[in-house]
């Protein structure tokens, strides 16, 4: 055997090795994104179980319900407060998702599970003012459109949360 053959089949050994290389590094992307979107998803759902639990201790359910019940709820500053926290404890960790869904690191089908969480919260007349006068400014101007274009429709039950569930 010669030199050049030899050097040929260097090159082509040389060559699928880069190959196979190329494939496994290929298949290990895929597997990282697959393992970032469970990593995110499982993050998200578990700010909101945080969050949803806040709501089992009676004041804060008491004044966040009262907004919820009626469209024009008369709340105490204390109350308003409450409310504020609640909207803003929720739609923080939506705008995450939001910004993780469009850095792709977010399942779509996660994320469009997560936009009815964004119209429940404006049915409430007293969030959807909260938005308006002051909690806009605590988000991303993206995230702001996406609320603008949920807040372009009227809000659910005509701002009675409630009403459906058929409750005292």
């Amino acid at each position: 055997m010669n030199w050049e053959a030899a050097g040929a089949i260097g090159e082509i050994i040389g060559a699928l090795s880069v190959l196979i290389t190329l494939l496994f590094l290929s298949f290990q992307i895929r597997q990282n994104t697959t393992a970032l979107q469970q990593q995110s998803s499982r993050e998200s759902t578990s700010s909101l179980q945080q969050v949803s639990a806040t709501m089992m201790h009676p004041e804060i359910a008491k004044a966040v319900s009262s907004a919820y019940a009626e469209a024009d709820a008369d709340l105490s500053i204390a109350q308003t407060a409450q409310l504020e926290h609640h909207c803003l404890a929720y739609l923080l960790v939506l705008q995450q998702d939001f910004l993780d869904w469009n850095k792709g690191i977010h399942p779509h089908a996660i994320w469009e599970s997560r936009k009815p969480f964004i119209e429940a919260i404006f049915i409430a007349q007293r969030a959807r003012e909260w938005w308006e006068n002051v909690g806009k400014n605590y988000f991303t101007p993206d995230f702001q459109s996406l609320v603008a274009s949920i807040l372009t429709k009227e809000a659910r039950d005509g701002g009675q949360y409630f009403k459906p569930l058929k409750t005292k």
